[in-house]
C-alpha cells in the first residue's frame, strides 16, 4: 500500500495514476491534496479550509439561542460558574434599584458594621477629646475643627460615638450613686434609709434622652429646615462630650449646702451649653441662607440646656425640708381642767 501511495502517475504502466500522490509545486513546496472524487460524491479526506485568527473566537450561530449565542454546553459552564443564576436573575435587582436602595440604607440602622467607624478611637484619643472639651470649650469652632475633625484626615479621625456613650454611662453612675449618698447623709435616721433604685432608671432616661435622644431631633430639624449642616453623629458627639462637665460637678454636689448646689450646676450647665454654641453656631449660620433659622435653633440649644438643669436639680439633689420638722418636740392643746364645786366637797 505505502508502495501504491508513494508511486508516480503511468511509471512503467504498472498502476493508474494516483490520487493520494501530491503533485510537486514550482518553488519546491508540497501543495494541498487536490480532490479527485467523482461527481455527487464528497471527498472524505480533503482538508476544509483553515479559518482566519479573527473568526476563530467568533462563536457559532445556533438556530435556538439567535446568531453568536454560545451553544448549550457553554451555557451551561457559565451557569456553573454563576452559581446556577442566569444572566436574567442577575439583572432582577438593577431593575428594582430603587427600593431595595430605600431598605439597604433603612436596614443599615440596624447593622453593627455601619457603627463600627466611630467606635475606631483608642484611650489617646478619648484623652485628647475630653481635656480640649474642659479647656477650649470658650473658643469659636475649635473643638469640632481642629480636635475632632469636620472630616478624617491622618491625624484627625472625625466624629466618634465610643467617648460619648461612655461620658453618658459615667454620668449615669455618678447621679444614682450621688443622688442617694446625699439622701444618706440628710436622713435624720441613717438605720432607716432605703437605697432608691429608681434613680438610677431615672438618669439613665434622663442622660441618654439628652445625649443621644436630643441631637437627633435637632438634626433631623435641620433636615427638615433644608439646612445640610451637621450629620447626626456630629450631633451627638458634640453633647456627648459637652457632658463631661456634669461628672465633677455630681461629686461636688455631696456638700450639703443648697446655694452651692444651685451654683455648681449651673456653672456645668453653662460650660456644657457654651461649648454645644460655639461648635453648631458656624455651620448653622453658613447653612441658613436666609438667616431666619439658624437663631430659633440656637435658642432651642440654650433652652434644652436650661431645662436639663432644672430636671437634674429638682429630681436627683432636691432638699427635702419637711424632715427637719420632725425633730421638734410635739405641742398639745390645754385641755380644761374640771371645776371642783362646794356641793361636791360637801357631799
Amino acid at each position: 500500500l505505502f508502495t501504491m501511495m508513494q508511486s508516480t502517475a503511468g511509471e512503467e504502466g504498472d498502476f493508474p495514476p494516483n490520487p493520494f500522490r501530491t503533485a510537486p509545486t514550482s518553488a519546491g513546496t508540497m501543495a494541498a491534496p487536490v480532490s479527485a472524487a467523482p461527481a455527487g460524491q464528497t471527498n472524505m479526506f480533503a482538508i476544509p479550509p483553515t479559518a482566519s485568527a479573527a473568526t476563530n473566537f467568533a462563536p457559532p450561530s445556533d438556530p435556538l439561542h439567535g446568531q453568536g449565542a454560545p451553544p448549550p454546553q457553554q451555557m451551561s459552564g457559565m451557569m456553573n460558574n454563576n452559581n446556577g443564576i442566569t444572566p436574567q436573575q442577575q439583572q432582577q435587582p438593577q431593575a428594582s434599584g430603587a427600593p431595595q436602595s430605600r431598605w439597604a440604607a433603612c436596614a443599615s440602622c440596624f447593622s453593627p458594621q455601619t457603627y463600627m467607624a466611630y467606635f475606631d478611637v483608642d484611650t489617646v484619643d478619648i484623652e485628647r477629646r475630653i481635656l480640649a472639651a474642659l479647656k477650649e470649650f470658650h473658643k469659636p469652632d475649635k473643638f469640632r475643627s481642629e480636635v475632632i475633625g469636620a472630616s478624617r484626615t491622618d491625624n484627625l479621625k472625625g466624629a466618634d460615638l465610643y467617648g460619648p456613650f461612655w461620658i453618658c454611662m459615667t454620668l449615669v453612675w455618678t447621679i444614682s450613686f450621688t443622688s442617694n449618698l446625699s439622701a444618706y447623709f440628710r436622713a435624720d435616721d441613717p438605720n432607716e434609709f432605703e437605697y432608691d433604685l429608681r434613680h438610677l432608671l431615672h438618669a439613665c432616661t434622663v442622660i441618654f434622652g439628652f445625649g443621644f435622644g436630643l441631637p437627633a431631633c435637632f438634626w433631623l430639624g435641620t433636615q427638615c429646615l433644608g439646612m445640610q449642616a451637621l450629620m447626626m453623629v456630629d450631633w451627638i458627639c458634640l453633647y456627648g462630650y459637652s457632658m463631661i462637665f456634669y461628672i465633677p460637678t455630681t461629686l461636688l454636689c455631696l456638700l450639703p449646702v443648697e446655694i452651692l448646689i444651685w451654683c455648681f450646676l449651673a456653672v456645668a450647665t453653662g460650660a456644657s451649653c457654651l461649648l454645644v454654641l460655639r461648635n453648631v453656631a458656624a455651620p448653622l449660620l453658613g447653612a441658613d441662607s436666609g438667616g431666619s433659622k439658624s437663631g430659633p435653633l440656637l435658642m432651642c440649644v440654650m433652652g434644652c440646656h436650661a431645662i436639663f438643669f432644672l430636671v437634674l436639680k429638682l429630681t436627683f439633689y432636691r432638699v427635702h425640708h419637711e424632715s427637719h420638722h420632725a425633730t421638734s418636740p410635739p405641742t398639745f392643746a390645754p385641755t380644761p381642767s374640771p371645776s371642783i364645786s362646794k356641793e361636791n366637797l360637801g357631799g
